[in-house]
């Protein structure tokens, strides 16, 4: 028996184990039947694997149309992508057609640990159906026994002559089938048949599997055939037979069985010839015993491998540590998995998860899509310091939603400023195509308008998810600027004139000194102003004064400076000067606001004629 090493290799590239050609049947790649599945999305996909097992894989999370924000400030977000996959345990979606051979020759001979032949071949055929049944490949199930000719069996046991039935029907429907075969061509369940069993008719056991197929519900069909012999007879139709089932597209796995036998023995068409023309393999087994040896590689499935691709990026490996179990895993199997798509940016992106699987036969693979959209929300400006003190005095703050071009639009933004003096004011804006909201509010004028304001910008996403995020910028107000100093002219103490000043210049803006300390802040009141005078003789300070004081001012140089009541006693009605102030040299006054800003004493004088030389 030849023994050829081979490395099959999947579409993807993949290598699978070396296996000998006489003893496993995953030896070559039926890729005209090899299903590459197309992106759905609809949470899970399936494909089939040549000989018929689902391979299905799904994402359960996040689905498509699902949104995630990103956090102010982050270059990406990683996004947790958990699902499922499956090899066997999903809608079958294949047939498989016993080919045994009851020619009187197999009521003879035995194997290890069976004897005859025909009840190593029954052995084979139920411990092959039982495997169809535990892997999920197969839907359907059907048996020709053939030797001078061929049967088709009756697969069910009620009314009507049945070619197939389900692999599991019963109890044991199949297997009763299947040993009610016996050497004289023929069955005993559940219709009597016979085709003699003094020969070996290759070409009528291809036209009965031919006539199965037909009658096949599945896309996949594989026949598997076994002889202890070459055939004797039927030559003048193998071809065209061959042809007729080759037609239907069923792939055909032989066996020669036994001392001699090969897939070349045969004076009226070969196993080989028949393996040969539908893409099939044969194999060669010189002990019957060992028949069942092979069952797992007829049928066996293995879910191989997980890959993750990011937006057409290429597909990476999901490892190990992300799936449970470890793979690859024999079917029928199902995995969880748990892996990370890092790094995702604002915008749309697209995640698809692909499944590898195979069995015997060759590879599949079956991808699944979900396509979600990526949020950031940010806010500016941020820090700005402006002085207080314009009546009507706004600020405006834009949102900007950074994500899916047709998306950032129409999302409502929800503003508030939640500490410093205009806590409390909120409004809620939607954004324009751009991504962009504003917000604009008055600012609080006075004292209580002084501090840092926090303004927050959120939005919730409109998705099943809903996730909030908020993000937040300061705006100072501050009181840089000095109040303005005033010293004007004002009444006598009884109030009742102001004295009219002589002249200009030299002789003063009051010659009697009359004078109303006076001041005016943009943000502090007049009651929250002090007022001072300073002698710029001497240099002596004085105050502070309310707003509104009244003095009289004499600047007698020599004199100490001084400042003292004005008026006459209890009695006296000239209480409409507060102060006489004596210094040594002109008067200027200055004002100091509640936040400490002083106004220069030069900006304002209260002048008097010099005294008499």
């Amino acid at each position: 028996m030849e023994s050829q090493p081979m490395n099959a290799m999947s579409e993807s590239g993949r290598r699978h184990p070396v296996r000998r050609r006489g003893l496993l049947w995953a030896l070559v790649t039926i890729t005209s039947i090899v299903l590459l599945a197309t992106t759905a999305f609809a949470g899970s996909n399936s494909t089939t694997l040549p000989r018929g097992a689902d391979l299905t894989v799904s994402i359960d999370s996040p689905l498509t149309g699902w949104e995630f924000l990103i956090p102010t400030g982050d270059a990406g977000r990683d996004v947790t992508i958990d699902g499922t996959a499956s090899i066997g345990q999903g809608e079958p979606d294949a047939t498989f057609v016993y080919v045994l051979d009851g020619s009187g020759s197999t009521a003879l001979g035995s194997g290890t640990g069976c004897s005859p032949i025909l009840g190593c071949e029954k052995v084979f055929f139920t411990g092959l159906n039982a495997a169809v049944i535990a892997n999920g490949s197969a839907d359907e199930a059907g048996l020709v026994v053939f030797g001078e000719g061929a049967v088709i069996a009756d697969m069910t046991p009620g009314g009507g002559d049945d070619p197939l039935t389900d692999p599991n029907a019963g109890p044991g429907d199949v297997n009763t089938v299947i040993n009610s075969a016996d050497s004289n061509g023929g069955v005993g369940q559940f219709t009597a048949k016979s085709s003699g069993g003094n020969g070996t008719n290759f070409s009528a056991a291809v036209a009965a599997a031919t006539t199965v197929v037909g009658a096949s519900s599945n896309s996949v069909n594989i026949v598997v055939f076994v002889s202890d012999g070459g055939s004797n007879m039927g030559g003048g139709t193998f071809a065209a037979n061959l042809a007729a089932l080759a037609g239907t597209g069923a792939v055909v796995y032989t066996v020669a069985i036994g001392t001699g036998n090969t897939c070349a023995t045969g004076s009226d068409g070969t196993l080989q010839q028949i393996a040969d023309a539908t893409g099939g393999t044969c194999s060669e087994i010189v002990d019957p015993g060992d028949l069942p040896s092979i069952i797992p590689d007829l049928i066996s499935t293995s879910l191989d491998a997980l890959y993750l691709e990011v937006d057409s990026g290429g597909q990476n490996a999901i490892p190990n540590s992300d799936i449970d179990p470890d793979l690859p895993v024999p079917g029928p199997a199902s995995v969880t998995y748990s892996t990370v798509a890092p790094g995702l940016a604002p915008g749309d992106h697209l995640l698809c998860v692909t499944a590898e699987g195979s069995d015997g036969a060759g590879s599949a693979t079956v991808t699944q899509c979900e396509a979600i959209g990526l949020f950031q929300l940010s806010l500016a400006p941020d820090g700005v310091v402006n002085e207080l003190g314009t009546p009507g005095q706004d600020h405006t703050v834009d949102a900007t939603l950074a994500g899916p071009a047709l998306d950032v639009g129409g999302r409502d933004i929800e503003f508030s400023i939640t500490a410093g003096p205009n806590a409390g004011t909120s409004g809620t804006d939607q954004t324009d195509t751009g991504g962009v909201a504003s917000f604009t509010y008055v600012a609080v004028q006075g004292p209580a308008g002084l501090g840092t304001d926090t303004i927050q910008a959120c939005v919730t996403l409109n998705d099943p998810l809903g996730e909030t995020g908020c993000t937040t910028v300061t705006k100072a107000w501050v009181d840089t600027t000095p109040p303005v100093a005033m010293c004007l002219a004002t009444v006598n103490p009884h109030g009742e004139q102001i004295p009219v000043a002589p002249g200009q210049g030299g002789q003063g803006q009051n010659q009697d000194g009359f004078y109303q300390l006076d001041a005016f802040d943009a943000v502090w009141p007049a009651a929250d102003l002090d007022v001072y005078l300073l002698d710029t003789g001497s240099g002596t300070v004085f105050g502070p004064f309310a707003v509104g004081t009244r003095i009289k001012y004499v600047e007698a140089p020599g004199a100490p400076p001084s400042q003292k009541a004005m008026g006459g006693g209890t009695q006296s009605k000239a209480t409409a000067v507060d102060w006489l102030i004596t210094g040594t040299g002109d008067a200027q006054i200055y004002a100091v606001d509640g936040s400490g800003n002083e106004s220069d004493p030069a900006d304002a004088s209260c002048l008097v004629p010099p005294p008499p030389m």
